[in-house]
């Protein structure tokens, strides 16, 4: 991912985007198909993008919280 955004979230829109990430990856991970080489690992590329994105969300909200507090 080149691009880069900065958005500033209150807890309740993060938990939501935290909770609509965890809705795809589970969605992901429990698509049906037939499981090739390829399709299994294009699919655990798909859920680490995902988590790695969850990730960078709740340590955005641990660096924000530690920012307040300074």
């Amino acid at each position: 991912m080149a691009h880069s955004m900065t958005l500033e979230l209150n807890p309740d829109q993060q938990e939501i985007l935290l909770r609509g990430l965890r809705y795809v990856k589970n969605a992901i991970a429990l698509e049906v198909f037939d499981p090739t080489e390829d399709l299994v690992m294009q699919r655990n590329q798909q859920i680490r993008e995902v988590a790695q994105l969850s990730q960078l969300i709740s340590g955005q909200e641990k660096a924000h919280q530690a920012s307040q507090k300074a």
